[in-house]
């Protein structure tokens, strides 16, 4: 009998929070442990330097809009040696999933698919309002992630974040794992978006600019990592592969 499969994806949310960076650490962090996740990049709308393909070429474009795309899926999961999806979804796909989720989620379920959903918010009440619109829509059928982005400020409070009463109720309810992804420096964080690098790519060198092939600025990549390592770990149990 096959093994289950683990879904990882992204909440196509409000764009601009960070998911990608987090997609992509997270995506090292596990071939670190020896584990290749399957890679299906869904942002059709995302088509320059910062989609998930450009990063991994090795990841699947699927136009989640697109009439047969639900059986493709099925199909990747479906295959025995799949025990692992990893999954970005582009901004605004939110209407298609939750219908996604009310059409095929118990056909997934019997299939031995169970989801992990990741949600990146900064301070504005916007990005945690569609954390929140997220879970009203999947409710239960899937574990949560929810990652805290500090973005350029090390002192964020996220003010809103522990105000509103809905979060409360949400973090009650569905006991979603709960990390930050720490400020990083203005200039560091600008090169590495104008650059579409990653972290792993400046603490190897395999960058172009020298301002990134600066000492401290590798040092900063392995803290920032360290870091994201750090919150994966903890959230492990619901981002590993599943255990019979």
């Amino acid at each position: 009998m096959k093994e289950k499969t683990r879904v990882v994806f992204t909440q196509g949310g409000k764009g601009g929070v960070g998911k990608t960076e987090i997609l992509n650490s997270l995506i090292k962090w596990y071939h670190e442990k020896g584990i290749a996740p399957v890679l299906l990049d869904f942002d059709i709308e995302n088509t320059n330097k910062s989609g998930l393909k450009n990063f991994f070429p090795e990841a699947l474009k699927l136009d989640v809009h697109r009439e047969g795309a639900l059986d493709e899926f099925f199909d990747i999961c479906g295959e025995d040696s799949t025990n692992l999806v990893v999954a970005d979804l582009g901004a605004g796909a939110g209407e298609v999933t939750y219908q996604w989720f009310d059409e095929a989620f118990e056909e997934a379920e019997e299939e031995g698919i169970v989801f992990t959903s990741v949600g990146v918010t900064t301070e504005d009440a916007g990005a945690v309002q569609s954390i929140l619109t997220w879970g009203a829509q999947l409710q239960d059928r899937v574990e949560y992630l929810i990652v805290l982005n500090e973005q350029l400020n090390p002192r964020s409070d996220f003010k809103y974040w522990h105000a509103e009463p809905k979060v409360a109720e949400f973090k009650e309810i569905f006991s979603p794992h709960i990390m930050t992804m720490q400020a990083r420096i203005q200039e560091f964080q600008a090169e590495l978006r104008n650059q579409a690098a990653t972290l792993e790519k400046v603490i190897q060198g395999e960058v172009k600019t020298d301002f990134l092939r600066l000492t401290k600025n590798r040092v900063r990549a392995r803290r920032y990592q360290r870091e994201l390592y750090e919150g994966f770990e903890q959230a492990s149990s619901i981002l590993l592969p599943p255990q019979d």
